[in-house]
């Protein structure tokens, strides 16, 4: 199962619920999804809560995996929410906030393939 589900999903703020027990079938990775809805309607909670960033109950499955069940970091090298203003202070376009996560990505793997290198000189590896 390649895609995300959502199953019973409920998510908003402490003191107002603004997805109530949200069901929606497998959307399949690689293929481009329209979240459309007027104002108010809980797009940007939705997506918000999918990061992380808002409470949120039930499954939010992703290539079978469960988001709910992982911590913010590890949900955070799997989803990523670009709001469409950034905070005051923050000026960065779009190009520059994917740039700042490929760079983080590419140090992370860097990182990898040092620590592979020294154990191949050992007899760990």
């Amino acid at each position: 199962m390649r895609g995300l589900m959502l199953r019973s999903f409920s998510a908003g703020y402490s003191t107002q619920p603004v997805i109530a027990d949200l069901n929606v079938p497998l959307l399949p990775r690689g293929k481009i999804t329209i979240l459309l809805g007027p104002n108010g309607c809980g797009k940007s909670t939705l997506l918000r809560s999918l990061a992380g960033l808002n409470n949120a109950d039930g499954e939010a499955l992703l290539d079978g995996e469960d988001l709910m069940s992982l911590s913010f970091a590890e949900r955070a090298q799997k989803v990523v929410f670009l709001p469409q203003s950034l905070p005051q202070g923050v000026h960065l376009h779009v190009l520059e906030s994917i740039i700042v996560v490929l760079r983080h990505q590419a140090a992370e793997t860097m990182r990898r393939a040092e620590r592979r290198y020294w154990l191949s000189l050992s007899n760990w590896a």
